[in-house]
């Protein structure tokens, strides 16, 4: 227990945690790869996050790591964008994904902390993919990865989780763009 308590502490810092992120984000990355290495610390509210100076008090190191899986509408220049992107932390702060997904222009779809800027996107959505993302209850982020080494049999031990339905379903009507 002590063993894997530590590497869950650690965040995968030492390489025996990986976790692996799908999420779908408003717009097209410029690049289909790329790490977002910026420090999280507290908002004015206190309780969401914000990218802040390292030199900062409370200022934790965040490192996350995308990939771009899949783009949506961008042969269709009228629509808003979307992409499903797989994100892959190397530290794991409250947050992180959000936040920085949101720091870079590409905020999480139904996130009502970070994306709230980007809810009049829907509105160039067609019909019935506006109603339906604008009715989308939570974020459409998913834990879809996790994988480590078991502390007493040294093997690795790994878990996928499918795209909920609901996130699946938004998906798919994005691919109709």
């Amino acid at each position: 227990h002590k063993a894997l308590s530590e590497a869950f502490a650690d965040h995968g810092r030492t390489g025996d945690l990986e976790r692996a992120y799908l999420a779908l984000v408003w717009g097209i990355p410029q690049r289909p790869t790329g790490t977002i290495d910026a420090a999280l610390g507290r908002a004015a509210d206190r309780v969401r996050r914000a990218v802040v100076p390292e030199s900062r008090d409370d200022a934790r190191h965040a490192v996350t790591h995308f990939s771009v899986v899949e783009r949506f509408g961008e042969a269709q220049q009228a629509f808003a964008t979307a992409s499903l992107v797989e994100c892959r932390l190397e530290t794991g702060r409250t947050h992180q994904i959000r936040v920085h997904m949101a720091h870079i222009g590409h905020p999480v779809i139904g996130d009502p902390d970070y994306g709230q800027a980007f809810r009049t996107k829907a509105n160039r959505l067609p019909e019935p993919l506006k109603t339906k993302v604008k009715a989308f209850p939570r974020q459409a982020l998913h834990a879809w990865l996790l994988e480590f080494e078991h502390p007493t049999t040294h093997l690795t031990m790994r878990f996928e989780a499918p795209i909920p339905g609901d996130m699946e379903e938004l998906v798919g009507d994005f691919r109709k763009l």
